[in-house]
């Protein structure tokens, strides 16, 4: 029988944290931060910056896709058109222990879906080896268009198809289109009316003019004559489809690195190591 749940073994680790500190905190506040690093082409260094936890993609702790929100208009948003290479870092400070997380973003908005390639699954099903797709050809694509491969189906197929013995790997299909847009508005459906506000905001880093700060209080006050929605067009979903992980425990100066195998999209080694 196929097995469509191919959830990393840190998944846990990190769910574990999340609620051990919300609990030690007594959910305040009701929501986990993290860091997240992205590389400024023109320059070459690395951004920083904090971001809430958004969950998993697809509200599915199996897809193993880390995410979190922002506004198309911020530098980080920029970056990963350029540069899809992230790291992150959780510290759960009352419980004394920190996660990073190395891997790659994909963008999900009005423009963008992610380019799912599952053919590592069916040649897997069929007993072939995994094709790898040359560097020259993934060069012609832009950043954010290169396929990624992973074994995440479309949550419709992969609903629809668990209860069946036999499959034929063919029939496999990755997010469908719809299931990406219905993913997207999930997300947005998910703010606060406040988190909606801010998407109507001036682009953020413009200069603060007497019409921004005009703009920005009449904003504040509801009177812009704007929807909330209005702030979707420059709403992105972002997905981090990690392929390392360093866990390191410090209550018990303990340490782990997961590592995702290159051959096999859904393959983990765990191995500790001194702290």
């Amino acid at each position: 029988m196929v097995q469509f749940n191919y959830q990393a073994p840190w998944v846990p680790v990190l769910n574990n944290c999340i609620d051990n500190e919300l609990a030690a905190t007594d959910n305040k506040p009701p929501f986990t931060t993290f860091q997240i690093a992205t590389i400024d082409s023109k320059t070459g260094y690395p951004n920083s910056r904090t971001v809430i936890f958004r969950g998993w993609l697809f509200n599915n702790k199996s897809s193993n896709v880390i995410t979190f929100t922002t506004d198309k208009r911020m530098d980080k948003y920029q970056e990963l058109l350029q540069n899809d290479k992230v790291e992150a870092v959780f510290w759960f400070s009352n419980i004394r222990k920190q996660i990073r997380f190395r891997g790659r973003a994909r963008i999900l908005d009005d423009e963008h879906h992610p380019n799912i390639d599952i053919k590592h699954m069916k040649e897997e099903i069929n007993g072939n080896l995994a094709s790898h797709q040359s560097s020259t050809s993934l060069s012609t694509q832009s950043t954010q268009k290169q396929p990624i491969k992973t074994p995440l189906l479309s949550p419709t197929y992969a609903a629809n198809n668990t209860a069946q013995e036999e499959f034929d790997a063919a029939d496999f299909v990755p997010p469908t289109d719809e299931e990406w847009d219905q993913e997207l508005q999930r997300y947005w459906d998910g703010l606060s009316k406040p988190m909606k506000t801010s998407f109507r905001k001036p682009a953020p880093k413009s200069p603060m003019t007497e019409e921004n700060q005009k703009l920005i209080s009449k904003i504040q006050r509801g009177v812009d004559g704007k929807k909330s929605d209005d702030g979707l067009k420059n709403f992105a979903v972002v997905g981090i489809f990690v392929n390392y992980v360093d866990y390191f425990e410090q209550d018990k100066d303990k340490r782990f690195i997961y590592e995702l195998e290159e051959e096999n999209q859904h393959q983990w080694t765990e191995t500790e190591v001194c702290p």
